[in-house]
């Protein structure tokens, strides 16, 4: 970025950027191009939480330690493009920044806006609060461990009331919990209910909590402000960076990671984004968490029966509904009486004689229903067949079961997702929807067509794209014994390629485990026809079998080296086959967070059979599992706990990895001069294993060649450049020693492991060229 300024495109919006290499944060070098590309490439995220909310600015033009401006009202010179909400009375009235799109938020930081506060309602329901904050607020100094306890501790009581809880931190010092809440009632009554919970929990915790917001008066404990809930007061939203030295983050978490962290510092504005991209949004969906405040719950009325209206519809109005079921047939809900919600919708996974979606809303007493065969559209720019049909009872919230065969829509039908929804914008030709789930969140445009059909389509860009971007597997821990206590499934642990298979659109790309395209090797695995979905993400192990059904490492590592005519002979040859073990994205959705028994549930759904894809079967009998797999001359097992979610990219000890020999995957480093019968080839290689940053040595390898292998690891070592001894330790064969630049993987039998940490007898298996160069 040579010139001063320059002009970019974000989506729609021309934009003049200024002093790019401008250094706002001098101590960090952080500079102004990098905050404007933090808040383009958090905006999914941060736009989720902010959009539609008013705010107020932190400007900080000369960096933080210069003059900094508290802005509320937007200049004159504001582009006719930002939205914007006047907010106040007739005497005085401010004209508040609305955040929209990405070129919003770039528009800001190219002005210095480092901070962005956020008011606790939405420009469409203003005068009502849809969340209320807890700031825990510490004295200077205060170790991290208490301030984590505090959180814990408010977290348990505020549970108790009946509310959902997250937490992030502040970026400078403390924590904010937060709550949210159904969009009732005014900042008063909010704020009431607040104080009821926080002036027995600083009661019982007065040795270290005050309510008293005057610092003078706090005699250095932690204050639990619920001032904040007042009308025009704000907070700093989630993913603002911070105007402070090391460039700090807002940034929510999981409970668990308050203890798992050493403090506010942990986040900053240049790891957010790949923590994000790593790990997801867990503050994804908090709108769907909201409810009643504890202070206006009535007890539990009977559910009531209300006569006909234009704005609800009684059991005998949705006869359409009624009249396609029999209901002493099928568990599907038949109409009842109303049971009033808050605008709650739900996306069901259908399978009946074909695979659709339903995406139903809360209206006028009934669920409006509409038909999506090919799921919702995972991103903008995607149009979806959205079809209008009966309206459902409101019951079908919840419903999910098998539909008997013969009967209307029989078949397995699941809840995909469920939450609650906002209409963000009603036009004449269309209707604009935010969907807020634990599972799926985002903002779609419904577009009436002709008769009863409409167009969908993605307005918001998700952070992650599932489809298009490399997504590292999740890895398993070893484990020495097949784990019994608890509740686990177990399956094979095929011996061949690992991949992560995508399906986009009706295009098929396979990635290796070190994110190589390798889809023009398996030109069978290449037919979008082989799944029961639109698009998906699917972590598979390609293998070939030989006629006895066992997985031949050697012929799957040559099917992944060949190309064109040799992929299509190799094909014939030794046909591949994919077994899938897990489905981490599926029309519409992420699942990495779902349960894997649901994954696998949805996975096994999504693969149509008598094609080369398999689902990976699981038992519940490990040990009868284990013992079969020695007998037949497989590499292991795999035990993956129950209920658990995936991680992506990360080891984790809900996979472990049984295997049955002692086998370690190792860097070659070097090999010794052959001497008799090997004299033209080698006589051992040097091994070792990286650890903290360096290669642990491991000793020699010099059995398990045959002259077919000896010939093909001769012919990788002559590709690798020699180097020099990348160990400390100078073996005894020094001098007889070409050493090479570690890069290349092979895997190691073994029987034990020497006090000095090499290993004793070991035998070569193989060369692991699917796991890239180390």
């Amino acid at each position: 970025m040579a010139r001063s300024s320059q002009v970019v495109q974000v989506g729609k919006r021309k934009i003049e950027l200024s002093n790019l290499k401008k250094v706002l944060w001098p101590e960090d070098g952080v500079l102004k191009a990098e905050l404007i590309q933090y808040y383009l490439t958090i905006a999914p995220t941060i736009l989720a939480h902010i959009q539609g909310r008013p705010l107020s600015l932190v400007r900080f033009p000369d960096g933080i330690h210069g003059e900094t401006f508290f802005q509320k009202n937007l200049p004159d010179w504001t582009p006719d493009w930002i939205e914007s909400a006047d907010i106040g009375d007739a005497k005085k009235s401010i004209r508040y920044f609305v955040p929209t799109e990405a070129a919003s938020l770039v528009w800001l930081a190219n002005l210095a806006c480092i901070e962005m506060h956020q008011m606790h309602c939405r420009v469409k329901s203003r005068d009502n609060p849809d969340y209320f904050v807890f700031d825990i607020d510490p004295p200077d100094g205060t170790p991290w461990e208490l301030i984590a306890d505090t959180g814990l501790k408010l977290r348990e009581v505020i549970e108790a009331h009946g509310y959902h809880t997250f937490v992030k931190t502040t970026g400078r010092k403390g924590l904010h919990v937060v709550s949210p809440i159904e969009p009732k009632w005014d900042f008063d009554t909010v704020f009431a209910a607040t104080q009821a919970i926080a002036k027995p929990f600083v009661a019982a915790n007065a040795k270290t909590c005050t309510l008293r917001i005057q610092k003078n008066q706090r005699d250095d404990k932690i204050l639990i402000d619920i001032y904040r809930n007042r009308p025009s007061q704000t907070i700093v939203s989630a993913y603002s960076v911070r105007g402070l030295p090391g460039a700090t983050v807002s940034m929510p978490l999981r409970w668990e990671q308050l203890h798992e962290i050493e403090g506010i510092r942990a986040f900053h504005i240049r790891n957010v984004p790949d923590i994000v991209k790593r790990e997801g949004d867990v503050w994804e969906g908090m709108n769907a968490y909201a409810v009643e405040l504890h202070t206006s719950r009535a007890a539990a009325s009977p559910r009531r029966s209300l006569p006909k209206s234009g704005k609800y519809k009684t059991p005998d109005q949705l006869e359409t509904y009624a009249k396609k079921r029999a209901f002493g047939k099928t568990p599907e809900p038949a109409p009842g009486e109303l049971d009033e919600g808050v605008n709650r919708f739900v996306v069901h996974r259908h399978h009946a004689s074909r695979l659709h979606y339903d995406l139903r809303l809360e209206m006028d007493g009934v669920l409006r229903s509409y038909a999506v065969p090919k799921g919702l559209p995972p991103r903008p720019g995607i149009k979806r067949l959205a079809v209008q049909t009966e309206d459902h009872p409101i019951e079908y919230l919840t419903f999910e079961g098998t539909i008997p065969k013969g009967e209307y829509g029989g078949g397995d039908m699941w809840v995909y997702a469920s939450g609650r929804y906002e209409i963000t914008k009603q036009k004449k030709d269309s209707m604009y929807v935010r969907l807020s789930s634990r599972g799926l969140s985002g903002e779609y445009r419904i577009i009436p067509t002709r008769n009863k059909e409409n167009i969908l389509e993605r307005v918001d860009a998700p952070q992650t794209d599932w489809l298009s971007e490399p997504v590292e597997p999740m890895l398993a821990e070893l484990s020495k014994e097949v784990p019994t206590r608890g509740e686990w499934i177990y399956e094979v642990k095929w011996d061949g390629i690992r991949a992560m298979v995508s399906l986009d659109e009706g295009v098929v790309r396979i990635l290796s485990r070190n994110m190589n395209d390798i889809t023009a090797a398996f030109p069978e695995l290449a037919d979008a026809s082989s799944f029961a979905a639109t698009c998906g993400l699917f972590d598979c192990e390609i293998v070939c079998l030989d006629p006895s059904g066992r997985p031949i490492f050697r012929d799957v590592i040559n099917r992944m080296r060949q190309r064109g005519d040799a992929a299509e002979r190799g094909r014939r040859k030794h046909p591949a086959v994919c077994y899938v073990f897990d489905c981490l994205y599926l029309d519409g959705r992420p699942l990495v967070n779902e349960p894997i028994e649901r994954r696998r549930e949805w996975m096994a759904d999504a693969i149509k059979r008598e094609s080369s894809y398999r689902v990976s079967q699981t038992v519940e009998d490990g040990e009868a599992l284990f013992k079969a797999a020695g007998e037949m001359g497989l590499e292991g097992i795999m035990a993956k706990k129950a209920g658990s979610v995936y991680t992506p990219g990360r080891r984790n000890d809900a996979w472990l990895k049984i295997k049955t020999r002692n086998t370690l995957d190792c860097v070659v480093i070097g090999y010794t001069a052959g001497k008799g019968d090997r004299a033209a080839t080698f006589g051992a290689l040097h091994i070792a294993e990286p650890r903290d940053g360096a290669w642990h040595y491991l000793g020699k390898v010099g059995t398990g060649f045959d002259d077919k292998t000896l010939d093909l690891v001769l012919k990788a070592l002559k590709k690798i450049p020699e180097g020099k001894r990348p160990i400390e330790q100078k073996p005894a064969d020094d001098k007889e020693t070409t050493w090479l630049e570690p890069v290349m993987w092979c895997e190691v039998a073994y029987g034990t492991i020497t006090p000095n940490e090499t290993l004793r007898e070991p035998v070569f298996v193989r060369l692991r060229p699917d796991r890239g160069e180390a």
